[in-house]
């Protein structure tokens, strides 16, 4: 016999000699023996260590054979147990009883020594393969509902089984699809060598150290970071390797965040002290402009060039007012204030920034209520949206900007916005007809940092500054955009009581 395949009986008989004998018998075999001299020892020895089979005496003291087996089928945990009785009773009446107590087989004593060996070793063949097969069902039960991606792999590679996690991340329609196929052709980059390189470690040491890699299973979407840690387990008699695959796309997200708001806390702190300078070497640069500009012998080229390097101080200006704004979050002073004198300011404000292609419109209510509000911070709002409306019409187009009244009842404030309540607003709308926006950038537009201008093109603060300043108002701002229909925001202003 296999001594890794030993199969552990129990034996249950007051005879001692009938005893001595089993336990010559199987030992020769190879079978690991346990021995009771009554029904009370047997079931404590049976729930010490839980036996492949029971070789069970019909007529004990005490405890009779039948009461035991009876006692073993009640047990949650023995209740699976084979048990071959041993009788000298022969009678039709004791087999019956002995079947309806939960015997699985009968031998009649004086009983022949190799039947007894063929019986025993087909019942606990037959024992061990259906407990194989429980647990190998728990097993594929568990994988199938785990949280991470984990397939049973050859050590080549190729897939034996694969839950619905990992069929997700390699965009198949089933597990069953994966199954046959190699694991190493939904890795990408350096995908392959790091799976091989867990494979032979785990191979050398039964577990792998976790890394992270790329799966791919469509081209059309971004590939799933996941961390891989790779293990060998024992599979139909040989040993295979199960990789269990973890999604981390979320902890890079908030690992993202994380170093976004670290950027945030370490701007705030060198904003002052920056903007204190730079405006130092830009009024510096724009004295000498003006300088240059007043001189007479310059030619209309020569004065064109100032103009634009002007318009460049005046850009470098603002963005540094905008970055010491956001990282500082000074509150400002707020006052009643009249909307669509603010509007018009910044209209008039916005005008010398476009060029022949762009086409500015406003339309302002009379008698619109007035709202607190900082004066400065509604500027610059106001002129955030407005630029970021202009950078949405590369090829021209219309800018519209318009203040009216507006009354919210509880119903239409629901759909709105959450901060959104019942009642009266002065609003205000800065809306393009440029681009549009697809659902995924427009989640995302207040974020700091999130632009989808080039590189060095935008600073991505613009309306995540005009998210938080609009938030201080009280007020709340939607968005509604379409690709190639351009995109209209309008901030909502409770009125001034």
């Amino acid at each position: 016999m296999n001594p890794t395949l030993r199969h552990k009986i129990l034996v249950a008989d007051d005879d001692t000699r009938g005893l001595h004998f089993l336990k010559g018998l199987l030992s020769s075999e190879g079978y690991e023996l346990s021995c009771a001299c009554d029904g009370k020892e047997a079931l404590t020895l049976a729930e010490e260590s839980v036996p492949d089979a029971i070789l069970l005496d019909v007529m004990m003291p005490g405890m009779d054979g039948f009461e035991v087996c009876r006692r073993l089928r009640a047990h949650p945990v023995l209740n699976q147990v084979p048990i071959i009785l041993l009788t000298a009773l022969d009678d039709r009446e004791s087999k019956l009883e002995g079947l309806e107590a939960g015997a699985d087989d009968f031998l009649t004593k004086p009983f022949d020594a190799t039947e007894l060996l063929v019986r025993l070793r087909t019942i606990t063949r037959l024992n061990r393969f259906h407990r194989l097969a429980e647990e190998r069902a728990r097993f594929e039960q568990i994988v199938a509902f785990s949280p991470d991606g984990i397939v049973l792999v050859e050590p080549d590679g190729r897939i034996l089984l694969a839950n619905r996690e990992f069929a997700r991340m390699a965009s198949t329609p089933s597990e069953a699809d994966c199954v046959g196929q190699n694991v190493y052709d939904w890795l990408i980059g350096d995908g392959n060598r790091l799976l091989e390189e867990s494979i032979a470690l785990a191979l050398r040491s039964q577990r792998s150290r976790g890394c992270e890699l790329l799966v791919s299973g469509n081209p059309d979407h971004d590939p799933i970071p996941v961390e891989l840690t790779a293990s060998t387990i024992p599979w139909e008699g040989r040993q295979i390797l199960q990789l269990v695959l973890h999604d981390v796309q979320e902890r890079k997200r908030l690992e993202g965040q994380v170093m976004r708001y670290q950027r945030i806390e370490l701007l705030g702190e060198m904003a002052g002290s920056i903007v204190h300078d730079m405006n130092n070497v830009l009024g510096a640069i724009n004295g000498n402009m003006i300088l240059l500009d007043m001189n007479q012998d310059l030619g209309p080229e020569a004065k064109e060039r100032i103009g634009t390097i002007q318009q460049s101080i005046q850009r470098g200006s603002g963005i540094l007012r905008q970055l010491l704004a956001f990282t500082r979050g000074s509150d400002g002073e707020f006052n009643p204030v009249d909307l669509g004198e603010i509007a018009e300011e910044v209209f008039n404000l916005v005008q010398p920034m476009m060029k022949y292609q762009y086409k500015l419109e406003k339309e302002i209510a009379e008698g619109v209520l007035p709202i607190e509000a900082d004066s400065n911070q509604l500027h610059q709002v106001l002129m955030n949206l407005c630029v970021n409306a202009r950078d949405a019409m590369a090829d021209g187009g219309t800018l519209r900007v318009s203040v009216f009244e507006k009354q919210l009842q509880a119903g239409e404030a629901a759909l709105l916005s959450p901060e959104a309540r019942p009642g009266r607003y002065s609003c205000v709308s800065v809306c393009d007809t440029g681009t549009g926006m697809t659902p995924e950038v427009r989640a995302r537009i207040f974020a700091p940092f999130f632009t989808t201008k080039p590189p060095g093109k935008g600073t991505g603060l613009g309306l995540a500054t005009v998210l938080r300043l609009v938030g201080r108002h009280r007020c709340f701002i939607t968005v509604d955009s379409e690709v190639g229909k351009g995109t209209c925001f309008v901030c909502h202003f409770p009125v001034s009581e």
